[in-house]
């Protein structure tokens, strides 16, 4: 640019020149003349040359700064395409996790409810039972008949069993160490 500005420098003074000269109807002399001629005419191909240089420049320049905004605005896109995909992804993980989680808990709650049900017919089947077979009264007690249920017992461990005798069977406890 600064050699542009000084080739138009040398022009223009030289126009001045000429036309300063021939508003004052000077003549100018003919050397003058051949030299600001020869002068004006390296200058305008140098002017051209560095306007044209400056042209190219400016244009690969711009072409550079196009190429590298459209390269960053690429970028830009596929990290934002990226995103969309990765919360699409996570989306859909979610839903997939929430419907896994919705159909455990439906069908925690059916075997919580098929437990209970179980269960109320366990006891209801152990009422049945209980009032069809009264038990016998212990001896010791001479009181009415407690109810059937609280004297049921299990069948692992006999009636005539009693927590005094099951205490004796078991073996004594070390003793504690002291310190």
């Amino acid at each position: 640019m600064v050699r542009i500005e000084e080739a138009y420098q040398t022009l223009a003074e030289g126009t001045k020149y000429v036309y300063d000269r021939v508003h004052a109807n000077e003549e100018i002399a003919e050397t003058w003349v051949r030299t600001e001629l020869a002068n004006a005419t390296n200058t305008y191909q140098t002017l051209a040359q560095n306007v044209w240089q400056a042209i190219l420049e400016r244009t690969n320049e711009d072409t550079q700064q196009q190429i590298c905004q459209a390269t960053q605005l690429t970028r830009v896109n596929d990290g934002l395409a990226f995103l969309a995909e990765a919360n699409a992804a996570r989306s859909q993980h979610l839903a997939t996790f929430q419907g896994n989680i919705e159909l455990w808990a439906a069908d925690h709650q059916r075997r919580i409810a098929q437990v209970k049900e179980e269960l109320r017919r366990a006891r209801d089947e152990i009422r049945r039972l209980a009032t069809r077979i009264p038990l016998p009264s212990s001896p010791k007690t001479r009181h009415p008949s407690p109810e059937p249920l609280q004297l049921w017992r299990s069948p692992v461990r006999p009636l005539s069993t009693s927590a005094a005798t099951a205490q004796a069977a078991r073996p004594p406890l070390p003793a504690r160490p002291t310190l």
